[in-house]
């Protein structure tokens, strides 16, 4: 049985398009395993590539980042040119990239190479005003050029959805993660740029059936920890080794902290990774149980 793993960011982590290309694979006895974190970047997958990604022993690692490498917010519009902290940000990206697929290269897994989805700069009137895509081109051509250097598959995302976006590919408010029904896009993108097919299928694929969804939601609950574990507390974990109970502690102090400043957003966060994190092994024994039940189905 042959295994893929998709190492990426929230666009990942999100992975109604994953979920698409193992449906794809499965027939063939391909496994696919979701390695994506909100939050995360080319440095920040580093840290993580063995215990998050490596671990399953892929023969294939897909990768995608820059969406959270390029510094989004520099691109805003009214805020003063900041060319020296942009080219920072993309010489960053590119030492980390080259980095990250040495580490996969030399592990002796096959790599693939995405290139980032464009932020939505179409849609008027959206509450959030990006324009990092002249960042996220920049992103895009050091991915291609490093894929030609490696010889290695190279799926384009950038050049294929942003003629598509405000259309067949649309973005949630935020302007940057793709609705669950764009993620088609990006499957049929991915697999016609492998050459898996040959046409663009226009038909949804979503709703998802009992038994993808019943997988779709163990597998969340499981990268949501990982979101917490290796994004919120990637200060502390770099600083040492830390226990459960370590995570458990660090978690309800942000909690109690997130509380007083009425932080709703981290009130969230960590409130729902204690309510989760208990069962962190048993999502990963059902997340294995349910994958390789479809695998062989």
């Amino acid at each position: 049985m042959r295994t893929i793993c998709f190492l990426g960011d929230s666009i990942t982590r999100r992975g109604y398009w994953i979920a698409e290309i193992f449906e794809y694979l499965r027939k063939d006895g391909i496994v696919a395993w979701n390695c994506g974190v909100s939050g995360d970047s080319a440095t920040g997958a580093i840290s993580r590539l063995y215990s998050d990604c490596m671990h399953r022993t892929p023969d294939t690692v897909v990768v995608m980042f820059g969406m959270n490498d390029v510094g989004r917010t520099l691109y805003d519009e009214g805020r003063p040119d900041e060319s020296e902290k942009k080219q920072h940000r993309i010489e960053k990206f590119e030492a980390s990239l080259r980095q990250l697929t040495a580490l996969i290269r030399k592990a002796g897994a096959e790599l693939i190479l995405c290139t980032p989805t464009p932020c939505d700069d179409v849609t008027p009137n959206a509450p959030v005003v990006n324009t990092c895509n002249d960042g996220l081109a920049k992103c895009a051509e050091i991915v291609r050029n490093l894929a030609a250097e490696l010889s290695v598959p190279c799926v384009d995302f950038f050049a294929y959805l942003r003629p598509l976006l405000g259309k067949e590919y649309q973005t949630l408010p935020d302007r940057v993660h793709p609705t669950p029904e764009s993620h088609h896009a990006m499957a049929q993108c991915f697999m016609r740029d492998l050459g898996w097919i040959t046409e663009i299928d226009p038909t949804p694929f979503l709703p998802l059936s009992e038994q993808q969804q019943a997988r779709f939601n163990v597998e969340q609950n499981a990268r949501e920890i990982e979101f917490i574990e290796w994004n919120q507390m990637y200060g502390e974990r770099m600083k040492r080794k830390m226990t459960h109970a370590d995570f458990l502690s660090l978690a309800e102090s942000r909690l109690a902290a997130a509380r007083e400043t009425d932080n709703q957003r981290e009130v969230g966060w960590y409130s729902n990774y204690l309510n989760i994190v208990e069962n962190k092994l048993d999502y990963e024994t059902e997340l294995v149980r349910l994958t390789l039940e479809m695998a062989h189905s």
